[in-house]
C-alpha cells in the first residue's frame, strides 16, 4: 500500500472515530448519595402483614435492595424518632458506597411496642440539614419510608401537612425526595402532596387520594413484602442511573455511557445523546420558513399558505386533443408558487401535404375539394401521395364540339361541310376564295 493510501485510509477512520459517541473511561467514579429515611415508630413493630412484622419486612426489603445498589450510590441511613418518643430522626449510616453491612447492623434492634411516634417532618427537614447529604456534589436523593401519619403526642391536626413543608427545604437543598407508604394505615393525602411537591409524582396519579386503598396514588404506596421490594428497586433504579454531568455516576468506570432522552421540537418528536456532560441538541426537524413544496414547512398546521401550486408541480395546459399533430401544453410551478406559462401546446393549423394529421381530424393529407386559394394540398397538376406533392399522368386535349375546332369521328378528311350537312368550315373558306377571285376579274 503507497504512503498516500495509508494517510488517506488514516484520515477516514479518524473521521469515523470522531463523529461516533465516545464513552470516556473514568479515573474515579462520583456516585449519586441517597439517604434512606426509615419510619421506626412503634406501629413498624407492632403492625404485621402476613403474620410478619412491618419492621421486619422492611429490614429485608432494604438488604435486597442494597446487594445491587451499595456499589453504584451511596447510601445513608436516618431512622426516627430519636432518641426516643417524637425526636427528630438523626443519623446513623454516613452516606458512601457499601454500606449495607452497617445499615443491616443498625437496623438489628427493632423499635419499642410503644413510645415511638412519627416525627416524619422533623426529619425530613433535619435530613434537608445533613451535611454528609446535601454537601455532595453529585446528585442527591432522600427516600422516605413510613407506616403511618405525621403524629406526635399529643396530636396537633394543625402538623399534618408539615411533611410538604420539608420536602420543599429538600427541593431547596438539592435533594429530590421519594415518598413509599408502607401498609393501610398511612395518611394517603399527606404522602401524595408530599410526593407532588418533591416533583417525583408517579405519571397519571391522582394528588387527591385520601386513602390508602386508592388507585394511581402518587407516592409508592406498597401492602406486601414484594411491593415494597419493588418500590425501592424502582427507586434505586432512577438514583442510580448515569447521569449528564460528565461523572461516572454509576461507577462502571465510564462517564456518561449511552445517555439518550427524548426531546421535541414544534414539528415532532426527536432524541438527543449526552456527550461529556452536555446533551447534544434534539435531532427533531425545526420549523422552517414556509415555501411552496407541498409541506408544513413553519409546522403552524397549515400547509403552503398563499401558494397556488408546490414548486416543480406540473399540470396540462392549452391544446386538450392529442389526435395528430395536437398535443396538450404543460406548465410548471414556479418558486414562488405560482403556475408559469404553458409550453409545448400545440393546436390543429391547416391540413398539407406532409404525412401528417395537421387539422387533427383523424384524417392524414386530405383535401374537402374547395376552390379557395391553397385548399388543395398540391400546385395544379400534382396530386399529394404518401405524404409528398407527385406530378399528375399526361392526358390528351378534349374535342371541342360546339366550336367545329375539331373533327368529329367519321366526317371525310378535306370535307367542307358540317356532319349535318350545313357548310363546315371548309366551306366556308372555299367561298370566300371564289368571291375574291371575281372582284380580281372585274378590275
Amino acid at each position: 500500500m503507497t504512503t498516500r493510501r495509508i494517510l488517506g485510509a488514516t484520515a477516514i477512520a479518524a473521521a469515523a472515530l470522531a463523529a461516533a459517541p465516545r464513552h470516556v473511561r473514568a479515573d474515579a467514579c462520583s456516585p449519586p448519595r441517597v439517604m434512606v429515611v426509615l419510619d421506626k415508630s412503634s406501629s413498624m413493630q407492632t403492625g404485621t402483614i402476613s403474620g410478619v412484622t412491618k419492621w421486619r419486612i422492611a429490614v429485608d426489603a432494604l438488604g435486597t435492595v442494597m446487594t445491587e445498589l451499595q456499589d453504584k450510590a451511596e447510601v445513608g441511613l436516618m431512622t426516627f424518632p430519636q432518641p426516643n418518643a417524637c425526636g427528630p430522626g438523626s443519623l446513623d449510616v454516613a452516606p458512601a458506597l457499601n454500606t449495607r453491612a452497617a445499615m443491616m447492623a443498625e437496623l438489628a434492634t427493632p423499635p419499642p411496642n410503644a413510645g415511638n411516634w412519627t416525627p416524619m417532618a422533623q426529619t425530613l427537614e433535619a435530613a434537608a440539614a445533613e451535611m454528609t447529604l446535601v454537601g455532595a456534589d453529585a446528585p442527591r436523593y432522600a427516600v422516605l419510608i413510613s407506616d403511618g401519619w405525621q403524629w406526635c403526642s399529643p396530636y396537633d391536626a394543625t402538623t399534618r401537612y408539615d411533611g410538604v413543608d420539608a420536602v420543599a427545604q429538600l427541593n431547596a437543598a438539592g435533594v429530590t425526595t421519594f415518598v413509599v407508604g408502607f401498609g393501610g394505615a398511612t395518611d394517603a393525602s399527606a404522602l401524595n402532596l408530599m410526593a407532588v411537591e418533591a416533583g417525583t409524582a408517579r405519571p397519571g396519579c391522582d394528588p387527591s387520594n385520601d386513602l390508602p386503598s386508592d388507585p394511581d396514588q402518587c407516592y409508592f404506596q406498597a401492602d406486601s413484602a414484594a411491593e415494597l421490594v419493588a418500590a425501592l428497586a424502582t427507586i434505586a433504579d432512577v438514583v442510580s442511573v448515569e447521569t449528564c454531568d460528565g461523572l461516572d455516576n454509576d461507577c462502571d468506570g465510564l462517564v456518561d455511557e449511552d445517555l439518550n432522552r427524548a426531546c421535541a421540537s414544534a414539528c415532532g418528536t426527536g432524541s438527543e445523546m449526552c456527550v461529556m456532560g452536555d446533551w447534544t441538541g434534539c435531532d427533531a426537524q425545526e420549523p422552517v420558513t414556509e415555501v411552496c413544496d407541498g409541506a408544513d414547512n413553519d409546522c403552524d398546521g397549515a400547509t403552503d399558505p398563499g401558494c397556488d401550486c408546490a414548486v416543480g408541480d406540473e399540470r396540462a395546459c392549452g391544446e386538450t386533443s392529442d389526435v395528430g399533430a395536437c398535443n396538450p401544453g404543460v406548465q410548471t410551478c414556479a418558486a414562488d408558487g405560482t403556475w408559469g406559462g404553458c409550453d409545448g401546446s400545440v393546436g390543429p393549423t391547416n391540413e398539407m401535404c406532409n404525412g401528417v394529421d395537421d387539422d387533427c381530424d383523424g384524417d392524414v393529407d386530405e383535401w374537402d375539394g374547395s376552390d379557395d386559394v391553397g385548399a388543395n394540398l398540391c400546385a395544379p397538376g400534382e396530386s399529394c401521395e404518401a405524404g409528398g406533392c407527385v406530378p399528375n399522368d399526361p392526358t390528351d386535349p378534349p374535342v371541342d364540339e360546339e366550336d367545329g375546332s375539331g373533327f368529329e369521328e367519321g366526317t371525310p378528311a378535306g370535307c367542307g361541310c358540317a356532319a349535318d350537312g350545313g357548310p363546315g368550315l371548309g366551306g366556308l373558306v372555299l367561298a370566300l376564295a371564289a368571291l375574291v377571285g371575281l372582284r380580281r376579274r372585274k378590275d
